[in-house]
């Protein structure tokens, strides 16, 4: 698969993922709001004494108290009490109640651990009350053996806003992440690979960190949702401008590292990986390793030394250096995704570079041929293909217009 198609794919794959994402942050969205809205409107329900203050009782429909701001009350028989698992937050039950119309309604509930002793007398013989407020069961009474006790649900108003309204930010932010890759990456799929850090990299992460910003405000934004965007612009903000810093930085260097290429002429064999891409019997050499010396170029199957010539494919004809540059994202794939080891043993990788050339005779004459390896490998095939001298390396240096080409790159 040529580079642009694998581009192309992995943008509409990341252009789902990301209407995925805010598909599902939109859900999150508008349950978040309802639950505020819960929150807010729940106080309305409390009964307050001549002096204002809380009695600690609510509302219940009847004469008194009509909807939609009072506790509707269902009377119904205990008929299963089952023990699930315990958690840190206590002991949770499974209950099932028989409904005056002949449906079952079952529910689990956190119980604590002082009501565990009327909870399980209540199974199979006891009552209980739900109070039913928004088409949720809001409060729990059971009665067993003259003893009552109240629990609360999970939809029991008192910050319910805040879960829904935090993981729907950070999801927000990752698709809007996902969302941006797979466009540049669909639309920009030529770029060089030195700018991806701008392209995606950067962007990505300032999305991602706006996202944990606006989760990080969900938690204080319960009367006031502006308070997630606040949080969201002054983190996204703060993470671009480091990320912008760190990106630049991250350029400027690979840049210094390709300005200082030069050819040097190998005087003993050496082998590292690399990889060759080009038409006809160029094709053949992509073998993942390479081997440099006296004897010129070739493409072999391994980094073991002295097997004489087995399994070596010296390369089919000479090359005309045309220019040293990174990958590009138009390569081809063993171009642009392979992974150069340093020959030393070291775990950090090399940065990745590409000799471009043309074919001087040979098979396929005039045949555009890339050479792939690391920056610390790289020369080595450069000393070959310019045939300097080992005792005085020439300054070879990429075309100025190299340099400038790879920073004006959007």
């Amino acid at each position: 698969m040529r580079g642009r198609v694998h581009d192309v794919v992995w943008g509409a794959v990341r252009v789902v993922l990301a209407v995925v994402l805010l598909g599902t942050a939109w859900q999150l969205a508008q349950s978040a709001e309802r639950e505020r809205a819960d929150d807010r409107d729940f106080p309305r329900l409390e009964i307050h004494d001549a002096d204002g203050r809380d009695t600690g009782s609510l509302k219940v429909c009847g004469d008194r108290y009509q909807e939609p701001f009072c506790l509707r009350a269902e009377r119904v028989a205990v008929d299963d009490v089952l023990r699930k698992r315990i958690t840190k937050s206590g002991p949770r039950y499974l209950f099932e109640f028989g409904r005056s119309d002949g449906r079952t309604l079952a529910l689990t509930l956190h119980v604590d651990y002082a009501d565990e002793e009327v909870i399980e007398a209540a199974d199979g013989r006891g009552e209980a009350t739900l109070y039913w407020w928004r088409d949720s069961v809001r409060l729990l009474e059971v009665s067993a053996g003259g003893e009552e006790r109240t629990i609360r649900t999970a939809h029991y108003p008192g910050r319910e806003f805040t879960p829904p309204a935090a993981f729907g930010a950070a999801v927000a932010g990752l698709g809007a992440a996902a969302l941006w890759a797979g466009l540049w990456r669909i639309v920009r799929g030529g770029a060089s690979r030195l700018n991806w850090q701008w392209q995606t990299t950067a962007p990505g992460v300032t999305f991602t960190m706006a996202g944990l910003g606006g989760a990080l405000g969900a938690l204080f934004a319960e009367h006031s949702p502006r308070t997630m965007v606040w949080t969201a612009g002054v983190v996204g903000a703060v993470s671009a401008v480091g990320m912008a810093c760190w990106a630049h930085g991250w350029v400027r260097r690979r840049l210094s590292a390709l300005d200082r290429v030069e050819p040097f002429a190998p005087v003993t064999e050496r082998r590292f990986p690399g990889a060759v891409w080009g038409p006809g019997p160029w094709e053949a050499l992509s073998m993942g390793w390479l081997r440099t010396g006296p004897q010129g170029l070739a493409a072999v199957p391994g980094p073991a030394t002295g097997t004489g010539t087995f399994g070596v494919q010296p390369f089919p004809g000479a090359l005309r250096l045309v220019r040293v540059r990174p990958p590009h994202r138009d390569d081809p794939l063993q171009l642009r995704f392979s992974h150069y080891r340093r020959t030393g043993g070291a775990q950090e990788a090399q940065f990745p570079l590409v000799a471009e050339c043309e074919a001087v005779g040979g098979p396929v004459p005039g045949a555009r041929v890339l050479i792939g390896a690391g920056g610390e490998d790289l020369p080595y095939v450069l000393g070959v293909l310019s045939g300097a001298a080992p005792s005085a390396p020439s300054a070879w240096h990429p075309p100025a217009t190299v340099a400038d080409r790879l920073i004006t790159a959007t």
